[in-house]
């Protein structure tokens, strides 16, 4: 897991003595985790779906950096880049930025589903993947006039592999809801990774004292549950309790009682030409 190192702490013993112990704990406590993992998420009662297609926020996915979690679907705004039936159904989506490298293979289970496009030049934890739509069977579209022969030419439609659903409870299961939008955190709130499933159990607060992150445009979250999220988590949606998107996951505080995150207004406002995704 990737430690982005906290504000040092000046050691006041003098030249040639070691650090004391609890200076070395302080620091220790302060460091801030990216929830990016390599290895195997521990078992979840809603994790079977979230390998599934089409890919939604929550979805897990795979790429060379390790295992992460889609924060949000988004589709082009300009209609012009939405002409043809292959760009229509294109999706692309969010997730943070150490989750790959720019241009590497991202896969849904064994199935590769796009590359990663973009990644913030703002020092975000922000990154885009563009998720090619799956071909459809080709069907024949025929035409007629009454002084000739029948005319048939084969039409290509495409399905899109990602929509804008999330992963969030409903009639006490969770399953894939509808995007509601976005909103700014107002209370108790959740976060909905494809590791820890979702957990409600976050209060927006400012960031910890003391705390440093790689990244900047960082918002917090205070839990009292230790390590509410955990390794692959990594760029999943923070979520209110009605669907909408308040940002994506980036990491937490070593102590596990801080979530790290960004938030969806800062995602859009670097991404102007992207909206969210239809649901379907």
């Amino acid at each position: 897991m990737h430690l982005a190192r906290p504000r040092s702490t000046r050691d006041r013993s003098g030249p040639g003595r070691r650090p004391s112990r609890l200076v070395a704990l302080l620091a220790a406590v302060v460091a801030v985790v990216a929830l990016t993992t390599a290895g195997a998420a521990p078992a979840n009662a809603d994790q079977g779906d979230r390998t599934a297609l089409p890919v939604i926020a929550g979805s897990m996915i795979d790429s060379s950096a390790g295992t992460c979690t889609v924060g949000a679907v988004l589709v082009p705004r300009s209609w012009f880049l939405r002409l043809t039936p292959y760009q229509n159904a294109t999706r692309y989506i969010v997730t943070a930025a150490h989750c790959g490298p720019m241009y590497s293979t991202v896969h849904v289970g064994r199935a590769a589903i796009g590359t990663v496009d973009w990644i913030s030049p703002h020092n975000s934890d922000i990154e885009l993947i563009r998720v090619s739509p799956q071909p459809d069977e080709r069907t024949l579209y025929c035409r007629s006039h009454h002084s000739s022969a029948a005319f048939c030419s084969p039409i290509q439609t495409y399905t899109p592999r990602a929509n804008g659903q999330v992963f969030m409870p409903s009639r006490g299961r969770v399953g894939r809801q509808p995007v509601q939008g976005t909103t700014a955190p107002e209370g108790r709130f959740c976060t909905s990774g494809h590791a820890s499933g979702v957990k409600c159990v976050f209060q927006p607060v400012s960031l910890p004292p003391g705390v440093e992150t790689r990244w900047d445009h960082v918002s917090a979250g205070e839990s009292d549950e230790h390590d509410a999220i955990t390794g692959g988590d990594s760029g999943g949606p923070v979520v209110s309790y009605g669907h909408k998107l308040i940002g994506i996951i980036s990491g937490q505080t070593e102590n596990g009682h801080f979530l790290l995150y960004t938030s969806i207004d800062q995602v859009l406002r670097e991404l102007p030409a992207y909206v969210l995704a239809p649901t379907s």
